[in-house]
């Protein structure tokens, strides 16, 4: 029997990017920026829960110079005939619609595009943000327990996570700065039990202070979840902590590799999965 070929799926649209202006520029802790966008072009932005992203596109590097997108046929579109600006993935701390206006939380660690992007931020500056949010983690309601673990670069979605947490749940949260100036407050209607945890060291790995507090944490009897996010490799000790000394079950862990050290381009999709 001859079969007639099945036509292609059609592509899916990728929102259009949007040019917004930042509005203004606050200092959290010594290393933490908040960064606030506004403007008419944030219209329409929808959140879709906790923990999820946006993508900042960053001048050029030589030249300072952000390139703009321009109309096309689509909506608007970066130039074809100029390089796509690199862009680097944040949790939105903040989406206040009626004002339009978005708040995006810099760690500010003095290398990387990014970093040295938003320590020099002034408001009136132009911006791109990615059309929509994506990457939202939806906290399941039911469970009885959270476990969560991350070091500055999370802290931003943590806090996200705990704005959206329940009271009936109980959530043990352990969070790896470099000292007590980088704390905040991290309000939650859930039952917290938040442990800040002191690097001191700007030369230490981030995140082995959590691999410790990961050995000796206490799973709680019930039903529970865990979600980690850190860097790369971090995130992977913890992951095979969770899955071969602690025998859970994948589905009830989430990991997340926010960024990796020596590498300015990792990828955001980094769940661990070969762990």
């Amino acid at each position: 029997m001859i079969t007639s070929p099945q036509p292609a799926a059609p592509r899916r649209k990728r929102p259009s990017p949007r040019i917004a202006k930042i509005v203004r520029v606050s200092r959290l802790t010594p290393h933490m920026i908040r960064i606030t966008f506004g403007g008419e072009s944030l219209t329409g932005l929808v959140s879709k829960g906790p923990a999820e992203h946006v993508r900042i596109y960053l001048p050029n590097e030589q030249t300072g110079v952000l390139t703009l997108p321009v109309p096309g046929p689509d909506g608007l579109q970066f130039p074809e005939d100029l390089e796509r600006p690199k862009s680097r993935a944040y949790t939105p701390r903040h989406w206040s619609p009626e004002i339009n206006e978005l708040d995006v939380d810099f760690v500010i660690h003095g290398e990387g595009p990014a970093s040295a992007w938003a320590a020099c931020a002034k408001v009136g500056d132009a911006a791109v943000i990615s059309g929509q949010p994506s990457g939202a983690y939806l906290p399941e309601a039911t469970a009885d327990w959270y476990v969560i673990l991350g070091d500055e670069a999370a802290l931003p979605a943590i806090a996200t996570l705990l704005e959206a947490l329940p009271s009936t749940i109980e959530a043990f949260v352990y969070i790896e700065v470099f000292n007590e100036r980088e704390e905040q407050e991290l309000p939650s209607l859930a039952t917290t039990h938040i442990t800040w945890l002191h690097r001191g060291n700007e030369h230490d790995l981030p995140g082995l202070l959590l691999v410790d507090a990961m050995r000796n944490v206490d799973i709680p009897q019930g039903d529970g979840r865990v979600w980690v996010s850190a860097e790369a490799s971090i995130m992977r000790k913890i992951r095979k902590q969770l899955l071969e000394e602690r025998d859970l079950d994948r589905s009830d862990i989430r990991t997340q590799g926010y960024w990796k050290q020596g590498d300015l381009n990792h990828a955001d999709n980094d769940m661990g999965d070969d762990t």
